[in-house]
């Protein structure tokens, strides 16, 4: 990865910790940020990167530079881009063998709101209504589920994901504040189900005991306020306590690729929970 791409990134949303936003836990409503051309979803680390909450739009729609020049737009005076990551695959010889390698380089992209007569070329339009959110939760778990996935047993005294049983434990689901609050708390220990070694095969050391603020706790928390945001509920409980932020902040500022690499793991894990590759997305 990138040196350059890592402080880029890493650096915005060490601003937000220190400002007391979490940036992960609120990533977008009404819809993922996508490209306003393709309409193909930013995911991942892109996903949190154009998001509202860290970009400062709340437009969904993006343009690269190229994209604007085609289509002869515009932009308002003193506009700033904003830097989003692109992975590659490319071939070189190696001892006479073709060896693949992957490669990142980042892209510098504009929201649609900063296009010259934006509110008049494009007049706001009134919300789409989400149909229940709760059928589309259980059909994501239930189709996990049928396709191999951790199965869940209810009437436990806390939240948790056990790798040697492949089992996670969950408080019966009255005992929640509200719904949203049972259904984050569930994505959240499916994520961890993906890293059994028969699925994603992430490192699960401790997931079972302490593991908080390790990467695959970052992993799971990003994975579950995804899944939450992709169904439009962000009315979930917000953490955001001095020792919390604190303890992240410290995780990246001591390792600049802990936050890329959760969010990749993360929109990994979601798309296996949905059973979608990275093409359908």
């Amino acid at each position: 990865m990138s040196e350059k791409v890592n402080k880029i990134v890493t650096e915005r949303m060490i601003k937000l910790l220190e400002e007391g936003v979490v940036p992960w836990q609120r990533p977008w409503s009404g819809g993922r940020p996508q490209n306003f051309i393709t309409k193909r979803p930013y995911r991942g680390i892109n996903a949190l990167i154009t998001s509202p909450i860290v970009s400062g739009f709340e437009c969904q729609d993006w343009l690269t530079a190229k994209q604007l020049n085609n289509l002869g737009f515009k932009l308002k005076p003193e506009q700033k881009y904003t830097p989003i990551v692109f992975w590659g695959q490319g071939e070189k010889k190696v001892d006479g063998e073709s060896k693949k390698f992957g490669f990142t380089r980042f892209y510098k992209i504009f929201n649609k709101s900063q296009i010259e007569n934006y509110e008049t070329t494009w007049p706001p339009e009134e919300p789409a209504e989400w149909e229940s959110w709760e059928d589309k939760a259980q059909d994501i778990m239930d189709g996990y589920e049928t396709k191999g996935g951790a199965l869940t047993e209810y009437g436990k005294g806390r939240a948790y994901y056990c790798p040697t049983t492949d089992k996670m434990g969950m408080p019966s689901p009255g005992t929640f504040f509200n719904r949203p609050e049972f259904w984050c708390t569930q994505f959240h220990e499916m994520i961890h189900s993906t890293g059994h070694k028969k699925r994603l095969n992430r490192n699960l050391e401790n997931v079972f005991g302490d593991h908080s603020y390790s990467e695959e706790e970052l992993v799971a928390e990003m994975g579950s306020c995804f899944l939450m945001a992709d169904l439009g509920i962000i009315d979930r409980t917000i953490v955001n306590s001095a020792g919390y932020i604190q303890s992240w902040l410290k995780k990246l500022k001591d390792n600049r690729k802990f936050l890329m690499q959760a969010a990749q793991r993360a929109e990994k894990a979601c798309d296996y929970i949905k059973g979608i590759s990275y093409e359908q997305a």
